[in-house]
């Protein structure tokens, strides 16, 4: 994934460098602009579950058969990852080698890309779109300068974009040129593979959409590729290239999570409810819409006299949703973060001045509280005759008194990142600039291109793109050029559902921390060093 990186020291080349091959060279040096060192291991890479259904070990099995087969008893291994530079599968001709290499750290689930793994024949295949041989001390980590290795990329003959890497791994005394052309025929061999299982994918998503559409009596019906888009007349009057980004970004994950309903707003402004079924493996996602008969404006927020907690990342809507909740009453506000320029005794009885009152109290972003302040609050809190919540951007504190002041909280909220909601950004944006009485308008490709962004500042960071944009120009179309993040930031994948959570576990610990980064990878058992590359790479400031 393409993250956006704030300028760094960068590292000195390690010695030997400028005795490389220039591709090895420019190679090493990217490596060590990552943030990677020769002495970090593929350990600190990034480990996921893989698809085991997906298009490209489908076409790739029978080639990997015969190659273990072929290899079988000698000192090769064959390693397969995919279009995000992931080990998906490896073969061994030994137990040796297969030891050797496994406690090296190269599993399956493994990322391989120059920023995780530094200078070998996948990531520098996989980053140079060209077929790559490294010799023993090429390699830029140091484990793994007692292998050689050749790479070649698998680029689908159609899309000509890349699926993943073909390698073969061996310890650097069994080099032998006969492998690389064994390497490039049976790379040859998986692309046509994946030319036929394309044309073959292509026609089950068609019978399926065909299906579907027959039994909805042609009710609304899509079905999504990589590139397919099908659409039956009806659904063609009711959705556009906006819903068709936005509906891509709800199904991301359909291969876990086929069968599930979702209440959505088309860029229509229509509000409809759509299920989505990944029909055979592969072969894309089969969609169907069910237009409400009316708009529906959302149903007022349930009233309740029970605490309350509101927890999310930084910019989720955590003092929105706490403002709805309130509409009707009057509470009194106080935030942690005044504790800045006021003292904790003067802000402490300030709430406590209002809680004996009987007066509603709403406390925002009570993870910034100290222990004691805290430990404070709970008292005061704790016998208060009147309602009051909280918000926090630290679910599950470290410190007891944190966990003691949210335990008082009866009923809780949990907002989600924009990241996993990215189909709510059109109707957003809406709001947005009707806020701003804007009479300017995004246009497909601009919302598109705010759909794939990761927003880590969440609606937050969202609102101020938006608010920019619409400052530069009153009237007309915002093009997806006059953006800034998503422009400096175009992610070409999105995270895992594992780097996700790894995310959230850096940004909830961060906030616990007060934004102290030793302290923060003290607690999530990781070195400094691989703290601020998982920061660079999931992009979050601090």
């Amino acid at each position: 994934m393409t993250t956006m990186r704030r300028p760094t020291e960068v590292r000195e080349m390690p010695s030997g460098a400028e005795k490389l091959r220039d591709s090895i060279a420019k190679s090493w040096q990217r490596s060590a602009q990552s943030g990677l060192a020769p002495a970090d291991t593929l350990e600190q890479a990034s480990l996921r579950d893989v698809d085991r259904r997906s298009r490209l070990l489908a076409a790739a099995n029978p080639i990997l058969d015969r190659m273990e087969s072929v290899l079988h008893g000698s000192g090769y291994c064959v390693l397969l990852a995919d279009r995000d530079a992931r080990l998906v599968d490896l073969r061994f001709g030994t137990h040796s080698l297969r030891d050797a290499v496994s406690s090296m750290g190269a599993v399956v689930g493994r990322s391989f890309t120059e920023q995780a793994s530094g200078t070998n024949s996948i990531s520098t295949s996989f980053e140079m779109r060209a077929p790559c041989a490294v010799h023993a001390e090429e390699h830029y980590i140091e484990s793994m300068k007692t292998f050689g290795c050749y790479g070649h990329p698998l680029i689908h003959p159609v899309t000509r974009r890349i699926e993943g890497v073909l390698d073969i791994t061996f310890l650097a005394s069994d080099d032998n040129p006969l492998l690389q052309p064994m390497l490039v025929h049976a790379a040859q061999d998986i692309q046509g593979r994946l030319l036929e299982e394309t044309r073959s994918g292509e026609q089950r998503l068609f019978q399926a959409f065909q299906y579907a559409s027959s039994q909805r009596r042609g009710a609304p019906v899509i079905a999504i590729a990589d590139e397919i888009l099908l659409e039956n007349t009806s659904a063609a009057t009711i959705v556009d290239t906006v819903d068709h980004s936005a509906l891509r970004s709800l199904t991301d994950d359909a291969v876990r999570r086929s069968g599930v309903v979702q209440d959505v707003i088309l860029n229509s402004g229509l509000h409809a409810t759509v299920r989505w079924e990944r029909p055979v493996s592969a072969a894309g996602i089969v969609i169907e819409i069910d237009p409400h008969d009316t708009l529906r404006t959302p149903p007022p927020a349930p009233k309740t006299r029970k605490p309350l907690c509101v927890n999310g990342e930084p910019g989720t809507g955590k003092s929105t949703t706490l403002a709805r909740w309130t509409a009707t009453t009057s509470p009194r506000w106080f935030d942690a973060s005044d504790l800045v320029t006021t003292t904790a005794a003067e802000w402490l009885a300030g709430v406590e001045h209002q809680v004996r009152a009987a007066h509603d109290v709403v406390v925002e972003n009570v993870h910034f509280l100290t222990g004691p302040v805290a430990s404070r609050l709970h008292s005061i809190l704790s016998s208060a005759p009147g309602w009051y919540a909280l918000s926090s951007s630290a679910t599950d504190s470290a410190e007891l008194e944190h966990r003691q002041l949210l335990s008082l909280c009866a009923e809780t909220i949990e907002l989600a990142p924009l990241r996993s909601r990215r189909h709510e950004i059109p109707d957003l944006v809406r709001a947005i600039m009707a806020e701003l009485e804007s009479r300017a308008h995004f246009t497909p490709a601009a919302l598109s291109a705010l759909i794939d962004y990761d927003w880590p500042g969440n609606i937050g960071e969202l609102r101020a793109e938006v608010t920019e944009a619409a400052s530069r120009r009153s009237v007309g179309d915002i093009t997806e050029r006059e953006l800034v993040r998503p422009r400096k930031k175009a992610s070409t994948t999105r995270m895992s559902t594992l780097d996700t959570a790894m995310r959230d576990a850096i940004v909830h610990e961060l906030a616990r921390q007060g934004g102290n980064k030793r302290t923060t990878a003290e607690s999530l058992g990781i070195s400094r060093t691989t703290l601020y590359k998982r920061m660079r790479e999931f992009g979050i400031l601090g």
